[in-house]
């Protein structure tokens, strides 16, 4: 028997739309450009993958002949998009077409053999351990900014350092990135027991994968989520993506961390020294977004210049009573660790002119960014 199927127009596009991330970008492999629908008793199963990413979504369906298909990802996806039908027919015909219909419009697209579709990954349901959408989402946010770009650094920083500690009575899960240039790390203590939570070796997640979990968090209260020997998995209600991990090391961040000797602090308005690092950025080269502070008792003198266009300074209040100090930073870094915060109120910890500066803000608890100086 060949799958025919009714489902709501609005069911189908959001389970379509959550897989097109992951489907039509490894080469010559053309079915990895096609989703996987298979039928269940009154749902469907809708996976995509790209070898390294695995997701899975089950939508409620009518299913009025049971069977599976696999479908080009992109041009379903634009169909069912396009359409202004409250549901959505498909039937699979012979060779693989699929005749699809929406109110007065049907479509024929040719599809290709379910058998021919790489299996999903297997996991170990016992594993998994159940977790607050919002403390996953709060971690991916304030790390995954300062991964380091595909083919510009070590292969070991264009991921993302999953880490727990339950010593003590402690259920704390940890994220830390890097780029080379700066460190961003976070952690919370989690209500629920992470002693279930296998992580025997080193877990790195890479950016993409953890960019498709992040979107996870959106969609429900509470994910589950487990570590297996090659993969991250992690689960709803009605959806799960498998992640392959990363090999390899990452550098020893806690090193780094104690380096820095909390003695000078600079205390300043988080949204005010965001807006004047805006207005820096508008004068800097692109490459490198150099930009020079001048710290001197109750103000930050900030300035920027381009050879081509022209410069900028400004000048805020802080809390500041040490010696001064004058040094460089890439602006879009302290952009984008103020956009991740919550604080009105920042620390930043600079103890020389060659030293790093630490950022924290008492309203972001666990969360620590690090950013090393550059020569003006």
């Amino acid at each position: 028997m060949s799958l025919i199927f009714n489902i709501s127009r609005d069911d189908f596009l959001t389970g379509l739309a959550s897989l097109q991330n992951v489907t039509g970008k490894k080469g010559n492999i053309a079915i990895l450009s096609y989703i996987l629908i298979e039928s269940q008793t009154d749902s469907l199963l809708l996976t995509a993958t790209d070898l390294e990413i695995g997701i899975r979504n089950s939508l409620p369906a009518e299913i009025l002949s049971p069977g599976s298909i696999t479908l080009p990802a992109k041009k379903i996806f634009e169909i069912v998009r396009e359409s202004g039908a409250d549901q959505i027919h498909v039937e699979i015909m012979e060779n693989n077409w699929a005749k699809i219909t929406a109110d007065s419009t049907d479509y024929k697209l040719a599809g290709m053999p379910s058998e021919e579709y790489p299996a999903f990954p297997e996991y170990d349901e016992n594993n998994l351990v159940a977790l607050a959408s919002d403390r996953i989402k709060d971690l991916i946010d304030k790390t995954i900014y300062s991964v380091a770009p595909e083919g510009e650094s070590q292969f070991n920083l264009t991921g993302v350092l999953v880490e727990k500690d339950v010593a003590d009575g402690k259920n704390m899960l940890r994220m830390v990135s890097s780029d080379g240039h700066r460190l961003s790390l976070c952690e919370t203590n989690v209500d629920n027991d992470l002693s279930g939570l296998k992580m025997e070796k080193i877990i790195l997640i890479p950016r993409k994968g953890m960019q498709e979990i992040r979107k996870f968090t959106d969609n429900s209260a509470e994910i589950k989520i487990s570590f297996e020997e090659k993969q991250a998995v992690i689960k709803t209600d009605h959806s799960i993506i498998v992640v392959r991990l990363m090999n390899g090391d990452f550098p020893d961040y806690k090193n780094i961390i104690n380096m820095i000797k909390k003695e000078k602090c600079i205390e300043m308005k988080r949204v005010q020294f965001m807006n004047s690092m805006k207005k820096m950025n508008l004068f800097t080269e692109d490459r490198y977004n150099a930009v020079q502070f001048q710290i001197k008792p109750g103000k930050l003198i900030l300035s920027s210049q381009s050879m081509d266009i022209g410069s900028a300074k400004d000048e805020i209040a802080i809390t500041y009573d040490d010696a001064p100090l004058k040094l460089g930073f890439n602006g879009k870094y302290f952009i984008e660790t103020m956009q991740v915060m919550s604080s009105e109120t920042i620390k930043a910890y600079i103890n020389s002119e060659e030293s790093p500066c630490m950022i924290q803000g008492d309203d972001d608890p666990g969360f620590a960014s690090i950013i090393m100086p550059m020569k003006i």
